[in-house]
C-alpha cells in the first residue's frame, strides 16, 4: 500500500521520529523506564482529540506485531 505521504512530509517525519528516539533514549539512559513512561504519558495527555490519540496508540501497537507470512 502506497504511503499517503509526500516525499518531504516523510523526510520531516523521519527526521522528528529520530530526534524523539534519540531524546528518549538518552532519558532512559540517564533516568530510567519510569522517566521514559511519564515522558509517554505526558505527550498524550498533551494530545486534545482523543481520537488523535487511539489512532497513535494503535498505530504504535501494529508496529510492535507487524504481519506475518503464516496467511501465504
Amino acid at each position: 500500500m502506497p504511503s499517503p505521504l509526500t516525499n518531504e512530509q516523510r523526510e520531516q517525519a523521519t527526521a522528528t521520529a529520530n530526534l524523539v528516539a534519540a531524546a528518549m533514549a538518552r532519558l532512559h539512559r540517564e533516568h530510567g523506564e519510569a522517566a521514559v513512561m511519564e515522558a509517554m504519558r505526558l505527550i498524550s495527555s498533551a494530545m486534545t482529540d482523543d481520537a488523535r490519540r487511539k489512532s497513535i496508540a494503535q498505530a504504535l501497537l501494529d508496529n510492535s506485531n507487524p504481519p506475518t507470512d503464516k496467511g501465504r
